[in-house]
């Protein structure tokens, strides 16, 4: 506007050389600085009269200029004087913005709308407010109450004419301290303008405040009544609730209240400063006074970081005396979806210790009637303490613990945790050991499958193409984890078993004893056939003796092999893969704290290397299976608390030692090595009687094995094959507010659960969501795919995003339909959804 006009006082006067821009409140500088003709020159004002007279007299005297003075203009005949420029300013000319006819002319306005433009002429001759107001600026359209909407828009630096929820909301935001400034400036146009009563009018609609004076304290309140009305809709009013005064009990004001709350989460430019402003409320709406009143058992509607961590301060103290009730809200707690960050991580660790717990208060006995009950309740339920332990220990290292309020007691509540599963453990394989020692740890008189066996009873009745995948220390539970993940596949049939690992459970005996042949200790050497069972050449000789086509290989060696070269090698009878993940890092000192990483880092790849040979390789039949299992405390063990290893021993690492004769018994259990092992050697091995560690130098002590506990013994042995055909049903996706959904601004946000983690007998879904008006498509479709494994509903939930078409924009009710992508016929869901973007509303 400034440009055009600018031309025109040129063209008009052909003589002019200087055209003067008052501009006090330096509302159009920025318009100023992208002016670019060729016909003037720009020059401002920078407080140098007497330089800046001389540069226009002398220097520019032949160029056309335009010069921006950031001055109130003089409309005084003192003012005129007490100007420097008052010579060149008489000679010459001042641009003008404020002329209602031609403003009325350039928009079409009607002689009857003179008075309004009058009115607001002040405002509207900006071109920042004229981008706002033009939708308003129409002949037929021109309403003062609309106007008012729009010039409040462009006070607010809004891109279009908004609605009161959302000018009501960026007035809030700017009530902060940080905005002074800019609610400085727009409190005095509001006021200029004389738009405090509608203003009031409005803010008073939607909040039970009944305001009479506009400042920035009702502002702030306003977004105060919106938090706590939205927040505590769910519950009665608390009779000792100190904010009751703001309560709106009326269906229809909740329901502009939830429209409100829905505005700000589809705009893009409000709802991150809004969720700002929000922690700061905490000061006028205190968290601690809504957990007193209401209860942590509440079914608040939204979270503020205060609120989450205000109810676990009190939840935290009831974790031992009420777990399933505290795990309740803590899943609750999951599925609400602002709670994002430390809170979030803090919530789902929470939840993993209160599992943990749940699994250890449910334990009636350690005590069993024989060797085998002890393997068996492990492989049935006892495992899922150590897998708990270990899912909390990994949610707690990714805590932010710096932001956690002191009042949430994390680190008592992570030594306890660490205390208790010590505890456990020690109880648990004290029972074991002695259960064993009854027998004389003699594994003939176990009825449970043997790894000395695996080869004969896994491998050679296989008459197919097998792969066998040894992963170094994959204990048992880590490997249901992993079977979880398999299940995902809908043609994958996988199942587990398990098979007890011999004593010491090292990784030179074990990958021994997972071969054929006739085995001997050779004082630590081990042989099979009188061939040394180290390193993959001499597997591979041991395999080709029982299996024609068989090969031996190290994981890393796979991996690194094109897809043809891959091809070629699964095209043998047998192939042995050795995969390295967990030992490799827990059985360094100077790694074995990450030991709980590096097993969600072998879940994956070996779940992704399965899957891969079943689908690209063609491979039928695969075996995975561990030479041991491990023992891990994330607690650093003290020197005092380890065993001294005695002298004249053949091996020895911080779980056993093995000599020649049979040893003294203060030290652990000693019996013949031959008891539990295919080897024939007269030699002694000695155990601790329970977790216990020996005192070995240069090696870690937190991540052990060698010895005998469940935790080290029972390894799985997860079959795996694959169908042509999907075989088990699907998961189900499910609709979490069924029956509060609404469509705000055009758009529809909601979530959906997956309501099962995958397993054997519901594998992944994709399906296809979308809104429909009748059966035609109005919105944009969203492909997900329901593949979690996790028993954690907050990391089976999935959020969803749609826009409508302009084709539904007037639709009262649409339908939401949620298609499996192979059956696009019977939807698995359909729900009505409210288009609230159709309904006339007053704001």
């Amino acid at each position: 506007m400034i440009e055009e006009k600018a031309l025109t006082y040129f063209n008009n006067f052909p003589d002019l050389k200087i055209l003067f821009f008052f501009d006090e409140q330096k509302e159009f500088l920025e318009e100023v600085q992208k002016l670019s003709t060729n016909v003037f020159k720009v020059v401002y004002w920078e407080n140098n009269p007497f330089v800046l007279k001389y540069q226009l007299t002398q220097e520019m005297q032949h160029e056309k200029i335009f010069l921006y003075v950031p001055l109130a203009q003089p409309n005084t005949q003192e003012a005129y004087h007490a100007f420097p420029l008052m010579g060149l300013l008489l000679a010459n000319k001042e641009l003008q913005l404020d002329n209602v006819g031609t403003f009325m002319e350039e928009f079409g306005l009607q002689r009857n709308q003179k008075r309004l433009v009058s009115k607001y002429i002040k405002e509207l001759k900006y071109s920042s407010v004229q981008n706002i107001c033009k939708p308003v600026l129409t002949s037929g359209s021109f309403q003062e109450k609309d106007l008012q909407r729009a010039l409040l828009s462009a006070f607010l630096k809004f891109k279009k004419t908004e609605n009161w929820y959302s000018i009501i909301t960026k007035l809030g935001i700017w009530s902060q301290e940080e905005y002074q400034e800019q609610f400085k400036t727009v409190e005095n146009k509001i006021k200029a303008n004389g738009l405090e009563e509608i203003l009031l009018e409005q803010i008073n609609k939607y909040t039970n405040l009944y305001a009479t004076e506009f400042c920035k304290t009702i502002c702030r309140q306003a977004i105060c009544s919106l938090w706590y009305n939205y927040t505590t809709q769910n519950s009665n009013l608390a009779k000792e609730d100190p904010y009751q005064k703001l309560k709106i009990n009326d269906a229809t004001s909740i329901i502009k209240t939830n429209q409100w709350w829905q505005e700000i989460e589809n705009n893009e430019s409000l709802e991150k400063p809004f969720k700002t402003l929000l922690l700061h409320l905490d000061k006028d709406i205190q968290s601690q006074q809504l957990v007193k009143c209401y209860g942590v058992e509440t079914k608040f509607q939204y979270y503020t970081p205060q609120l989450v961590w205000e109810v676990l301060k009190v939840i935290t103290l009831q974790l031992n005396t009420q777990t399933s009730e505290v795990l309740e809200i803590i899943n609750r707690l999951s599925l609400q979806q602002e709670i994002k960050n430390t809170e979030r991580q803090t919530i789902v660790w929470l939840r993993h210790v209160l599992k943990f717990s749940q699994e250890i208060q449910q334990i009636e006995s350690y005590h069993y009637n024989n060797t085998e009950d002890y393997i068996h309740a492990y492989t049935e339920t006892g495992y899922k303490i150590d897998s708990l332990y270990r899912k909390s220990i990994l949610a707690y290292k990714k805590i932010d613990l710096a932001e956690v309020p002191k009042s949430v007691a994390t680190e008592d509540i992570f030594r306890t945790v660490n205390e208790t599963y010590q505890k456990h453990i020690d109880l648990q394989n004290r029972t074991w050991l002695q259960s064993l020692n009854q027998i004389h740890f003699d594994y003939k008189e176990l009825k449970v499958p043997k790894q000395y066996d695996f080869y004969k009873n896994e491998v050679a009745t296989v008459n197919q193409k097998l792969v066998v995948i040894i992963s170094d220390a994959l204990r048992y539970e880590a490997a249901v984890d992993l079977l979880a993940i398999m299940h995902g596949d809908s043609k994958n049939t996988a199942e587990i078993k398990y098979q007890l690992a011999s004593i010491p459970s090292k990784t030179n005996i074990g990958m021994a004893q997972l071969l054929p042949g006739i085995k001997s200790f050779n004082n630590g050497e081990v042989l099979s056939d009188d061939l040394s069972t180290s390193g993959t050449d001499n597997r591979t000789k041991i395999l080709q003796a029982y299996k024609e086509k068989a090969i031996a290989i190290q994981y890393t060696e796979v991996d690194s092999l094109s897809q043809k070269e891959a091809r070629e090698l699964f095209k043998n009878n047998l192939v042995y893969i050795y995969h390295d993940v967990i030992d490799a890092t827990g059985d360094k000192r100077v790694s074995e704290r990450r030991t709980f990483e590096a097993v969600e880092s072998a879940k994956d790849e070996l779940a992704k290397f399965v899957k891969m040979l079943h689908s690209s390789y063609n491979v039928t039949n695969v075996l995975i299976t561990a030479d041991h299992g491990f023992l891990y405390t994330d607690e650093k063990i003290e020197d005092k608390a380890l065993e001294a290893l005695p002298k004249n021993i053949l091996s020895s690492h911080n779980r056993f030692f093995i000599t020649e004769e049979d040893h003294n018994q203060e030290l652990g259990y000693t019996f013949p090595l031959k008891l539990t092992t295919a080897f024939d050697d007269e030699v002694y091995v000695t155990t601790p009687f329970s977790v216990n560690r020996y005192r070995k130098s240069g090696v870690g002590h937190q991540f052990v094995h060698g010895g005998a506990s469940l935790q080290e013994l029972v390894t799985p042995v997860i079959v795996s094959s694959r169908k042509r055909v999907e075989f088990a049903k699907k998961v189900m996706p499910t609709i979490l507010n069924k029956g509060k959904l609404s469509i705000v601004s055009n758009v529809l946000k909601f979530n959906i659960l997956q309501e099962n983690e995958i397993s054997k007998l519901e594998k992944e879904r994709s399906v296809r969501v979308a809104l429909y008006k009748d059966n035609q498509l109005v919105s944009n479709e969203i492909i997900l795919e329901l593949n979690k494994v996790s028993e954690s509903p907050s990391e089976r939930l999935f959020n969803v995003l749609l826009i409508i078409t302009a084709v539904a924009a007037e639709t009262n009710m649409l339908k939401l339909k949620v298609f499996d992508v192979e059956d696009e016929l019977n939807p698995l869901i359909e729900e009505w959804v409210q288009n609230n973007t159709s309904i006339a509303q007053d704001f």
